[in-house]
């Protein structure tokens, strides 16, 4: 669990920051299609076949144990991996929220692309047990002004 949660404390920023060495960020939450979408395409030195099977390896450890929490896919044809997880992330010492979010990544030869995507939080506003979900367009796009959490 705490190496989800470090990965995602680690993807989503990461992937934002890069966006914004390619030019002008002016939102913390990218857009696509009117969904929040991180994306990045990293560049290395290594076949489509290298870059594909590293990456499995490390998404099998990371999201391929646990059905209940997460699932991982890979076509190695394709040269796509996909995954999907949910991760508890405690936002003070009684209140909570559970983040659920798709990674799709396409291996090409040198490169790499990442997408995340299909953000939502389960969150518990009044302490009441009763976990309602939200999109992350309605908590964190337009820099948060959407925000529809009461």
């Amino acid at each position: 669990m705490k190496k989800i949660l470090l990965l995602i404390g680690l993807i989503f920023p990461a992937l934002s920051m890069a966006q914004g060495h390619k030019g002008e960020v002016e939102e913390c939450a990218p857009m696509k299609e009117g969904k929040i979408c991180y994306q990045d395409d990293v560049e290395v030195e290594a076949s489509k076949l290298e870059i594909f099977n590293a990456i499995k390896v490390w998404a099998k450890d990371n999201y391929g144990k646990d059905v209940f929490l997460s699932n991982m896919n890979s076509d190695k044809k394709k040269g796509t991996i996909y995954f999907s997880s949910k991760v508890e992330m405690l936002l003070s010492d009684t209140d909570k929220t559970i983040i659920k979010y798709k990674v799709n990544i396409t291996c090409f030869d040198n490169r790499y692309k990442v997408e995340a995507s299909d953000i939502a939080y389960q969150y518990d506003p009044l302490a009441d047990k009763k976990f309602k979900t939200y999109k992350a367009e309605d908590v964190i796009a337009n820099n948060g002004k959407s925000n529809k959490i009461t």
